[in-house]
């Protein structure tokens, strides 16, 4: 039987934000602009293949730098305290 090419990761608009660390508007003005690619499926949400999302932004985005500052302003916050923050929302 021949091997099949594993399926491409798709992510939600709350996926992709988390994964790069934006906020959800963030990653849906980039749809509106077409700066990185989508599906919109028929619900009317989208899903961004994860691979296709990461190699649009080399060259136009400095995502090493970012999570650099990000890193800087919030290493501090352990995955307990996020945790318990998201339980009390």
């Amino acid at each position: 039987m021949p091997a099949v090419a594993s399926q491409p990761v798709l992510l939600t608009v709350s996926q992709a934000a988390s994964l790069l660390r934006v906020s959800d508007r963030t990653i849906r003005r980039w749809i509106e602009a077409e700066r990185i690619p989508f599906l919109k499926l028929p619900s009317g949400s989208y899903r961004i293949p994860q691979g296709a999302m990461l190699a649009s932004l080399r060259g136009t985005y400095d995502l090493a730098g970012e999570l650099q500052q990000l890193e800087a302003k919030h290493g501090h916050v352990s995955d307990a305290e996020i945790a318990e923050a998201l339980d009390e929302s």
